[in-house]
């Protein structure tokens, strides 16, 4: 998602729309503090070992 839309001001001039993104944002809140992060684990490879990894692949 492209982050350069964070930075753009916006005007809301109908109350209703207003409330409605109010409501949109808040919720978004809510979820973001519930939302579980499920890490997953990696390990970096060898170039030689990508080489076979990326050739299985093809």
């Amino acid at each position: 998602m492209a982050t350069q839309s964070i930075l753009k001001n916006i005007t809301i001039t109908e109350s209703t729309a207003a409330e409605l993104f109010i409501d949109a944002m808040e919720k978004a809140a809510e979820t973001a503090e519930t939302s579980h992060v499920h890490l997953i684990e990696s390990e970096d490879l060898s170039q030689d070992e990508l080489k076979k990894f990326i050739g299985r692949i093809q």
